[in-house]
C-alpha cells in the first residue's frame, strides 16, 4: 500500500528540523510554506544521583514563587524536587519510596507522582501512584497502596500523610479549597475525596473502568468533572453529593471502538488536559486524540457546552488525516498574564520517553518508514490568543547549548508570563543522561526543566 500524502509531507518536513530558519515547502502546494524555527529556551538539570526517567503533570508554581516538581523511573522510585527561579537552584526534597518506608522491602513502590499539585494554607498536596513499580518476580500485591503527600513550603518538608486505597494510584486530582476537599481519580476509575482537616479519604464510586483520564478538574461551586470514553463526561455534584453521567453533551471527538489490545485508542476520545480558568469562569482543555483546544462552559445549560476553538497539534499534521495525529502531551499551560494558551505537542510519534509508540495499523506502517531514517521525538510550541482566537507557532524548543526538548509532560506560568515546562531533553553530559531514546537519530536524554521567556528576557 502506497503511503499516504501526509506521510511524505511530514517525513520531508521532519528531516528539515535541524535548519531551524530554513522555510519547508509542501510537494502538494509549492507555495504552501511551513516555517520551521527554533526558539532559546533555558534549561535546568535536576540530579546527577537520582537519574530521574519521566514525568507526568506533576509541576506546580507556588505562591512563593519557587516551583515544586515530581519525577518518576518506571520500577524504581518517585521523586520530590523543589526549584528557585531567583537563585536558579535547584533542590532534592524527597525520595517517596523511602518517605513511604518501601524502599528495600522487596516489594512494588510508589514510583510515580501523576497529578497537578494544588496549595493550601502554605502546603503542596499530591497523592502517589505504582503502575508497574515492581519486577514480575514479585507479587502486585505486595503494594502497600498510594498515600497523600504534602509540602510544607516554609521549610521544603515532605510530609507523609494518610492511605487512600489499598492498591490503586491516582492519575487525576483536584481541590475545592473552599470546602478544604482533595478529589483523587485513581488508576482503578474509582473517585476519592480527601478531607484536609480530618486527613481522611472517601471512596465515592466509580467513573470508569477503562483508560482513566489524566486531568480531572473543579468548578467555582466545588463541583467535580472527568470524562471517559468515548468523550463522555461524568459530574460529581457536590451540594447532591452524587456522580453524574452526562446524556446530552459530550466531547467532539473521532470515534475509536475500544482495543484491549492497545488501550491507547480509548486515551484518543478524552481529554488529555483541562484547567479551570477563573477569569472566563469556563475549563480549556485539548482533546488528546486530535489536539483539539477547545472550552467548556459549564453553566451553559444543565450539562454544560463545548466549544471547538483551534487544533494545536504540530504543522506537519493539520492537514492529513487526523487519526494520524500523535495524542496530545500533558503539557499545556494558562498565562493570565497574557490571557494565551501555550501547549507543546510532539513532532513526530506518540511520546512516552523512552518508547515511541503508535496505532496498530497505519501507524504501524508509518512507524517502520519513520524509524529507518533519523528522527529524533522532538518538541514544538503552539500558542492560543484567548483575546483574539489566532493561533501562532512558536517554533522548536532549544537550549543554549544546542539541546532540544524531546518530549513534554507538564507546563506551568508563572505571574511573569514565564512558561515552565518538565520533560525530556537532549543530553550530551553522561553524568546527567538517564537513558536512550528508542528511535534512530536520537541518542541520551535527561529530565529537565525549561523556561521559555515570551518577552525575550531570557
Amino acid at each position: 500500500m502506497q503511503c499516504s500524502k501526509i506521510f511524505y509531507l511530514v517525513l520531508f518536513l521532519i528531516f528539515n528540523l535541524l535548519l531551524p530558519q530554513r522555510a519547508v515547502e509542501s510537494r502538494e502546494n509549492p507555495k504552501n510554506i511551513i516555517e520551521i524555527k527554533s526558539v532559546p529556551i533555558k534549561r535546568y538539570h535536576f540530579s546527577k544521583i537520582h537519574k530521574d526517567a519521566q514525568m507526568w503533570s506533576a509541576i506546580y508554581i507556588a505562591s512563593n514563587g519557587k516551583i515544586y516538581v515530581g519525577l518518576c523511573t518506571h520500577a524504581d522510585a518517585a521523586n520530590v524536587y523543589e526549584f528557585d527561579p531567583s537563585t536558579q537552584t535547584m533542590r532534592h526534597l524527597a525520595n517517596i519510596t523511602e518517605l513511604a518506608g518501601e524502599r528495600g522491602k522487596g516489594i512494588w513502590t510508589s514510583g510515580k507522582i501523576h497529578v497537578q499539585m494544588q496549595e493550601l494554607d502554605g502546603y503542596i498536596y499530591f497523592g502517589s501512584f505504582c503502575e508497574d513499580n515492581g519486577p514480575p518476580v514479585i507479587d502486585a500485591a505486595s503494594y502497600r497502596g498510594p498515600h497523600w503527600y504534602r509540602i510544607e513550603m516554609k521549610t521544603s518538608k515532605v510530609e507523609l500523610l494518610s492511605s487512600i486505597n489499598s492498591s490503586w494510584g491516582l492519575i487525576g486530582q483536584t481541590m475545592d479549597k473552599k470546602k478544604r476537599l482533595i478529589f483523587g481519580l485513581a488508576e482503578d476509575g474509582r473517585l476519592y475525596k480527601y478531607y484536609i482537616d480530618d486527613d481522611y479519604t472517601e471512596c465515592l464510586g466509580k467513573v470508569d473502568c477503562w483508560d482513566i483520564c489524566r486531568t480531572i478538574f473543579c468548578d467555582d461551586q466545588g463541583n467535580v468533572y472527568g470524562t471517559c470514553p468515548p468523550g463522555m463526561v461524568w459530574k460529581y455534584d457536590t451540594q447532591q453529593d452524587r456522580i453524574f453521567d452526562f446524556h446530552f453533551t459530550s466531547l467532539p471527538v473521532i470515534n475509536q471502538s475500544r482495543s484491549l489490545a492497545y488501550p491507547m485508542f480509548d486515551r484518543n476520545v478524552t481529554w488529555r488536559y483541562i484547567e479551570w480558568d477563573p477569569v472566563d469562569n469556563v475549563a480549556y482543555g485539548i482533546v488528546c486524540g486530535s489536539n483539539m483546544l477547545f472550552k467548556y462552559d459549564v453553566h451553559d445549560g444543565p450539562e454544560g457546552k463545548f466549544t471547538m476553538l483551534e487544533l494545536m497539534c504540530a504543522p506537519a499534521y493539520r492537514a492529513g488525516d487526523p487519526m494520524d495525529i500523535p495524542f496530545a502531551t500533558l503539557a499545556m499551560a494558562l498565562s493570565q498574564k497574557e490571557r494565551k494558551i501555550y501547549f507543546f505537542p510532539v513532532m513526530s510519534g506518540d511520546f512516552d520517553y523512552g518508547a515511541i509508540q503508535f496505532d496498530v495499523t497505519e501507524k504501524k506502517k508509518f512507524k517502520n518508514n519513520i524509524d529507518s531514517g533519523s528522527l529524533p521525538p522532538l518538541s514544538f510550541l503552539v500558542t492560543y490568543d484567548l483575546k483574539t482566537g489566532t493561533r501562532e507557532d512558536v517554533g522548536l524548543l532549544r537550549t543554549e547549548d544546542g539541546c532540544y526538548a524531546w518530549g513534554m509532560g507538564g507546563a506551568k506560568a508563572d505571574k511573569q508570563g514565564r512558561i515552565w515546562f518538565v520533560g525530556a531533553f537532549e543530553e550530551k553530559d553522561e553524568e546527567y543522561a538517564v537513558g536512550k531514546m528508542n528511535r534512530r537519530g536520537a541518542g541520551m536524554y535527561s529530565m529537565g526543566l525549561g523556561c521559555y521567556d515570551p518577552f525575550g528576557k531570557q
